[in-house]
Protein backbone atom coordinates (compact mmCIF):
# COMPACT_ATOMS: atom_id res chain seq x y z
CA UNK A 1 0.00 0.00 0.00
CA UNK A 2 1.41 3.41 -1.12
CA UNK A 3 1.27 6.55 1.09
CA UNK A 4 1.55 9.73 -0.11
CA UNK A 5 2.48 12.47 2.32
CA UNK A 6 1.87 16.26 1.69
CA UNK A 7 4.11 18.70 3.09
CA UNK A 8 3.51 22.56 2.80
CA UNK A 9 6.42 24.59 2.70
CA UNK A 10 6.10 28.22 3.54
CA UNK A 11 9.87 29.99 4.44
CA UNK A 12 10.68 26.82 6.20
CA UNK A 13 14.70 26.54 5.27
CA UNK A 14 16.03 26.20 8.52
CA UNK A 15 13.50 22.94 9.26
CA UNK A 16 12.70 21.08 6.28
CA UNK A 17 16.09 19.20 5.71
CA UNK A 18 15.12 17.74 9.07
CA UNK A 19 11.48 17.29 8.31
CA UNK A 20 12.09 15.95 4.84
CA UNK A 21 15.10 13.46 6.52
CA UNK A 22 12.57 12.18 8.73
CA UNK A 23 10.23 10.59 6.39
CA UNK A 24 13.07 9.49 4.46
CA UNK A 25 14.53 7.23 6.78
CA UNK A 26 10.58 5.84 7.38
CA UNK A 27 11.26 1.48 8.22
CA UNK A 28 7.89 1.78 5.81
CA UNK A 29 9.34 2.56 2.27
CA UNK A 30 6.68 1.97 0.29
CA UNK A 31 5.73 5.57 0.00
CA UNK A 32 5.85 8.96 -1.73
CA UNK A 33 6.97 12.73 -0.42
CA UNK A 34 4.96 15.93 -2.16
CA UNK A 35 6.45 19.08 -1.29
CA UNK A 36 3.86 22.08 -1.89
CA UNK A 37 6.10 25.36 -1.76
CA UNK A 38 3.54 28.31 -1.11
CA UNK A 39 5.73 30.87 -2.79
CA UNK A 40 8.85 30.74 -0.33
CA UNK A 41 11.43 33.51 -1.01
CA UNK A 42 14.43 31.62 1.53
CA UNK A 43 16.04 28.38 0.98
CA UNK A 44 12.62 26.48 0.83
CA UNK A 45 12.90 25.43 -3.07
CA UNK A 46 16.42 24.55 -3.05
CA UNK A 47 16.61 22.58 -0.47
CA UNK A 48 13.26 20.51 -1.58
CA UNK A 49 14.98 20.07 -5.25
CA UNK A 50 17.80 18.74 -3.81
CA UNK A 51 16.09 16.30 -1.96
CA UNK A 52 13.94 15.67 -5.57
CA UNK A 53 17.43 14.49 -7.15
CA UNK A 54 18.69 12.44 -3.88
CA UNK A 55 15.06 10.24 -3.50
CA UNK A 56 12.65 9.99 -7.24
CA UNK A 57 10.07 9.48 -4.34
CA UNK A 58 9.69 12.96 -3.43
CA UNK A 59 7.85 15.67 -5.75
CA UNK A 60 8.06 19.46 -5.59
CA UNK A 61 5.41 21.86 -6.48
CA UNK A 62 5.25 25.50 -5.92
CA UNK A 63 2.54 28.11 -6.12
CA UNK A 64 1.99 31.47 -5.17
CA UNK A 65 1.87 32.41 -1.79
CA UNK A 66 -2.08 31.14 -1.42
CA UNK A 67 -1.95 29.74 2.20
CA UNK A 68 -1.55 26.32 3.57
CA UNK A 69 -5.00 24.86 3.18
CA UNK A 70 -4.68 25.57 -0.92
CA UNK A 71 -1.09 24.46 -0.58
CA UNK A 72 -2.58 21.17 1.20
CA UNK A 73 -5.75 20.71 -1.32
CA UNK A 74 -2.70 20.82 -4.25
CA UNK A 75 -1.12 17.91 -2.17
CA UNK A 76 -4.41 16.11 -2.24
CA UNK A 77 -4.66 16.37 -5.90
CA UNK A 78 -0.77 15.41 -6.61
CA UNK A 79 -1.34 12.63 -4.70
CA UNK A 80 -1.30 9.47 -6.12
CA UNK A 81 -1.05 6.70 -2.80
CA UNK A 82 -3.83 4.50 -1.18
CA UNK A 83 -3.42 6.78 1.48
CA UNK A 84 -2.50 10.19 2.92
CA UNK A 85 -0.76 11.53 5.60
CA UNK A 86 0.19 15.42 6.04
CA UNK A 87 2.92 16.74 7.96
CA UNK A 88 4.32 20.40 8.30
CA UNK A 89 7.12 21.40 7.24
CA UNK A 90 9.10 22.54 11.00
CA UNK A 91 7.80 19.69 12.17
CA UNK A 92 9.45 15.94 11.92
CA UNK A 93 8.33 12.27 12.94
CA UNK A 94 10.02 9.17 13.88
CA UNK A 95 11.24 6.63 11.84
CA UNK A 96 7.82 4.08 12.81
CA UNK A 97 4.77 6.36 12.22
CA UNK A 98 4.25 5.37 9.11
CA UNK A 99 5.00 1.48 9.82
CA UNK A 100 2.93 1.85 12.90
CA UNK A 101 -0.22 3.90 11.27
CA UNK A 102 -0.59 1.40 8.57
CA UNK A 103 -0.25 -1.80 10.23
CA UNK A 104 -3.10 -1.06 13.01
CA UNK A 105 -5.25 -1.44 9.88
CA UNK A 106 -6.47 -4.82 9.93
CA UNK A 107 -7.77 -4.69 6.08
CA UNK A 108 -7.95 -2.35 3.26
CA UNK A 109 -11.90 -0.73 4.47
CA UNK A 110 -11.84 2.74 3.09
CA UNK A 111 -13.90 3.58 6.39
CA UNK A 112 -10.85 2.87 8.75
CA UNK A 113 -8.63 5.37 10.05
CA UNK A 114 -5.67 4.98 12.29
CA UNK A 115 -4.24 8.00 14.89
CA UNK A 116 -1.25 8.38 16.80
CA UNK A 117 0.09 10.90 19.18
CA UNK A 118 1.79 14.33 19.17
CA UNK A 119 4.58 15.21 21.36
CA UNK A 120 4.71 19.32 21.80
CA UNK A 121 8.24 20.79 21.38
CA UNK A 122 8.18 24.25 23.46
CA UNK A 123 11.33 26.11 24.50
CA UNK A 124 13.49 22.88 24.05
CA UNK A 125 11.34 20.95 25.98
CA UNK A 126 9.23 18.41 24.93
CA UNK A 127 5.74 16.68 26.48
CA UNK A 128 3.16 14.34 25.02
CA UNK A 129 -0.41 15.54 23.86
CA UNK A 130 -2.36 15.74 27.49
CA UNK A 131 -5.49 14.95 24.73
CA UNK A 132 -4.25 11.79 23.54
CA UNK A 133 -2.75 10.54 26.58
CA UNK A 134 -6.18 10.46 28.07
CA UNK A 135 -7.43 9.23 25.32
CA UNK A 136 -4.98 6.32 25.80
CA UNK A 137 -5.96 6.08 29.04
CA UNK A 138 -9.35 5.32 28.37
CA UNK A 139 -8.13 1.94 27.37
CA UNK A 140 -10.19 1.74 23.96
CA UNK A 141 -8.49 -0.24 20.85
CA UNK A 142 -11.34 1.51 18.78
CA UNK A 143 -13.79 4.58 18.24
CA UNK A 144 -16.51 3.49 16.53
CA UNK A 145 -19.03 5.50 13.84
CA UNK A 146 -21.20 6.41 17.03
CA UNK A 147 -18.96 8.13 19.15
CA UNK A 148 -16.53 9.93 17.18
CA UNK A 149 -16.73 12.92 19.09
CA UNK A 150 -14.88 11.20 21.84
CA UNK A 151 -11.92 12.48 19.60
CA UNK A 152 -13.40 16.21 19.49
CA UNK A 153 -13.86 16.05 23.46
CA UNK A 154 -10.06 14.44 23.77
CA UNK A 155 -8.36 17.54 21.30
CA UNK A 156 -7.85 15.17 18.54
CA UNK A 157 -9.52 16.05 15.64
CA UNK A 158 -8.30 19.84 15.61
CA UNK A 159 -5.12 18.95 13.33
CA UNK A 160 -5.01 17.13 10.26
CA UNK A 161 -1.31 15.56 11.46
CA UNK A 162 -1.28 11.87 12.86
CA UNK A 163 -3.71 10.73 10.96
CA UNK A 164 -3.86 8.29 7.75
CA UNK A 165 -6.43 9.18 5.65
CA UNK A 166 -7.92 7.43 2.66
CA UNK A 167 -7.14 9.31 -0.52
CA UNK A 168 -10.29 8.24 -2.43
CA UNK A 169 -12.85 8.58 -0.34
CA UNK A 170 -11.05 11.95 0.27
CA UNK A 171 -11.92 12.35 -3.60
CA UNK A 172 -15.19 10.68 -3.42
CA UNK A 173 -16.62 13.18 -1.12
CA UNK A 174 -14.97 16.01 -2.31
CA UNK A 175 -13.54 16.90 1.54
CA UNK A 176 -11.44 19.90 1.17
CA UNK A 177 -9.49 22.10 3.50
CA UNK A 178 -11.44 25.69 3.35
CA UNK A 179 -9.00 28.07 2.02
CA UNK A 180 -10.84 31.35 2.72
CA UNK A 181 -11.01 30.04 6.24
CA UNK A 182 -7.53 30.89 8.64
CA UNK A 183 -8.32 29.78 11.72
CA UNK A 184 -9.92 25.97 12.92
CA UNK A 185 -10.03 25.16 9.00
CA UNK A 186 -7.91 22.12 10.03
CA UNK A 187 -11.06 21.21 12.43
CA UNK A 188 -13.63 21.18 9.74
CA UNK A 189 -11.21 19.65 7.26
CA UNK A 190 -11.53 16.51 9.87
CA UNK A 191 -14.93 17.10 11.01
CA UNK A 192 -15.91 16.68 7.12
CA UNK A 193 -14.23 13.62 6.91
CA UNK A 194 -15.01 11.80 10.25
CA UNK A 195 -18.35 11.51 8.76
CA UNK A 196 -17.09 8.87 6.58
CA UNK A 197 -15.45 6.74 8.71
CA UNK A 198 -17.00 3.56 10.49
CA UNK A 199 -14.59 3.25 13.23
CA UNK A 200 -11.10 5.37 14.25
CA UNK A 201 -8.23 2.52 14.97
CA UNK A 202 -5.88 4.20 18.36
CA UNK A 203 -2.01 3.45 18.36
CA UNK A 204 -0.99 4.04 21.82
CA UNK A 205 2.19 5.66 20.81
CA UNK A 206 3.50 9.35 20.22
CA UNK A 207 5.27 9.37 16.74
CA UNK A 208 4.60 13.41 15.43
CA UNK A 209 6.67 16.24 16.81
CA UNK A 210 4.71 19.17 16.69
CA UNK A 211 7.08 22.60 17.16
CA UNK A 212 5.34 25.14 18.86
CA UNK A 213 6.62 28.92 17.62
CA UNK A 214 6.28 32.38 19.07
CA UNK A 215 4.73 33.01 16.39
CA UNK A 216 2.10 30.36 16.46
CA UNK A 217 -1.38 31.33 14.77
CA UNK A 218 -3.00 30.75 17.97
CA UNK A 219 -1.42 33.88 19.36
CA UNK A 220 -1.99 36.13 15.88
CA UNK A 221 -4.84 38.46 14.92
CA UNK A 222 -7.17 36.58 12.53
CA UNK A 223 -9.43 38.74 10.67
CA UNK A 224 -12.20 36.48 9.91
CA UNK A 225 -11.72 34.07 13.21
CA UNK A 226 -15.54 33.83 13.94
CA UNK A 227 -16.11 32.63 10.17
CA UNK A 228 -15.45 29.00 11.02
CA UNK A 229 -17.52 28.83 14.21
CA UNK A 230 -21.18 28.46 12.65
CA UNK A 231 -19.67 25.90 10.23
CA UNK A 232 -18.12 23.71 13.16
CA UNK A 233 -21.44 24.17 14.84
CA UNK A 234 -23.35 22.48 12.06
CA UNK A 235 -20.96 20.00 11.13
CA UNK A 236 -21.30 19.19 15.60
CA UNK A 237 -24.89 18.40 15.06
CA UNK A 238 -24.79 16.20 12.35
CA UNK A 239 -22.62 13.58 14.41
CA UNK A 240 -24.84 10.69 16.88
CA UNK A 241 -22.91 11.38 19.78
CA UNK A 242 -23.76 15.41 19.94
CA UNK A 243 -25.92 15.47 22.72
CA UNK A 244 -24.05 12.85 24.72
CA UNK A 245 -21.16 15.82 24.37
CA UNK A 246 -23.13 18.79 24.71
CA UNK A 247 -21.58 19.80 27.71
CA UNK A 248 -18.37 19.76 26.61
CA UNK A 249 -19.16 21.11 23.08
CA UNK A 250 -20.49 24.45 24.89
CA UNK A 251 -17.34 24.71 26.61
CA UNK A 252 -15.24 24.67 23.62
CA UNK A 253 -17.23 26.77 21.90
CA UNK A 254 -17.88 29.83 25.49
CA UNK A 255 -13.74 29.69 24.81
CA UNK A 256 -14.03 30.42 21.38
CA UNK A 257 -16.27 32.99 22.17
CA UNK A 258 -13.98 34.18 24.60
CA UNK A 259 -11.52 34.15 22.30
CA UNK A 260 -13.37 36.19 19.28
CA UNK A 261 -13.15 38.52 21.69
CA UNK A 262 -9.90 38.82 22.97
CA UNK A 263 -9.23 38.84 18.78
CA UNK A 264 -11.12 41.53 18.41
CA UNK A 265 -9.17 43.75 20.73
CA UNK A 266 -6.02 42.85 19.59
CA UNK A 267 -2.87 44.97 19.02
CA UNK A 268 -2.95 44.45 15.39
CA UNK A 269 -6.78 44.46 14.42
CA UNK A 270 -6.04 47.95 13.64
CA UNK A 271 -10.18 48.31 14.62
CA UNK A 272 -11.61 51.91 16.12
CA UNK A 273 -13.20 51.53 19.17
CA UNK A 274 -16.51 51.72 17.11
CA UNK A 275 -15.92 48.97 15.44
CA UNK A 276 -14.76 46.83 18.47
CA UNK A 277 -18.03 47.72 19.84
CA UNK A 278 -19.72 46.47 16.63
CA UNK A 279 -17.92 43.12 16.50
CA UNK A 280 -18.44 42.35 20.09
CA UNK A 281 -22.16 43.24 19.58
CA UNK A 282 -22.03 40.59 16.43
CA UNK A 283 -20.30 38.27 18.84
CA UNK A 284 -22.59 38.19 21.64
CA UNK A 285 -25.78 38.34 19.60
CA UNK A 286 -24.64 35.26 17.62
CA UNK A 287 -26.36 32.10 17.54
CA UNK A 288 -23.29 30.65 18.85
CA UNK A 289 -23.22 32.45 21.60
CA UNK A 290 -26.70 31.86 22.82
CA UNK A 291 -26.11 28.18 22.51
CA UNK A 292 -23.12 28.38 24.50
CA UNK A 293 -23.74 30.88 27.25
CA UNK A 294 -24.51 28.43 30.15
CA UNK A 295 -21.25 27.24 30.58
CA UNK A 296 -20.14 31.13 31.57
CA UNK A 297 -21.07 30.73 35.07
CA UNK A 298 -18.92 27.34 35.50
CA UNK A 299 -15.78 29.64 33.14
CA UNK A 300 -13.15 31.12 35.25
CA UNK A 301 -12.60 33.90 33.30
CA UNK A 302 -11.70 37.47 35.16
CA UNK A 303 -15.27 37.99 37.14
CA UNK A 304 -15.92 41.49 35.65
CA UNK A 305 -15.61 40.36 31.93
CA UNK A 306 -18.15 37.85 33.15
CA UNK A 307 -20.38 40.06 34.54
CA UNK A 308 -19.73 42.71 31.33
CA UNK A 309 -20.45 39.61 28.76
CA UNK A 310 -23.69 38.26 30.81
CA UNK A 311 -25.43 41.48 30.76
CA UNK A 312 -23.86 41.94 27.20
CA UNK A 313 -22.53 45.39 28.20
CA UNK A 314 -20.88 45.95 24.83
CA UNK A 315 -19.01 49.41 25.72
CA UNK A 316 -18.28 47.81 29.31
CA UNK A 317 -16.25 44.83 27.49
CA UNK A 318 -14.26 47.28 25.12
CA UNK A 319 -13.45 49.61 27.89
CA UNK A 320 -12.34 46.47 29.51
CA UNK A 321 -10.26 44.83 27.37
CA UNK A 322 -8.56 48.72 26.56
CA UNK A 323 -7.98 49.23 30.03
CA UNK A 324 -6.69 45.62 30.11
CA UNK A 325 -3.69 46.38 27.52
CA UNK A 326 -2.90 49.74 29.17
CA UNK A 327 -2.03 48.06 32.09
CA UNK A 328 -0.41 44.83 30.54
Amino acid sequence: MKISIVIPCYNVGQYLTRCIESVLSQTYSHLEVILIDDGSTDSTATISQSFVALDARVQYFYQENLGVSVARNLGIEKASGTKIMFLDADDYITSTMVADLVLALPNDNQRLLSICGMFHVKNGVTTKNSGFSRLIALQKPQINTNEILTLFEYENLSSPCCKLYDLELLQQYQIRFHASITYQEDLIFNLDYFKQVESVIIVPSFHYYYIEHPTSSSIKYHKQLFAALPIIYEQLQSYPDFKNREDYIKRFFLFQILNNLNNAHHSDSGMTLKEQYQSVRQILNSDIYAFCQSALKTNSVHFLLKFLITFKCYSGIVLFYKSYRILK
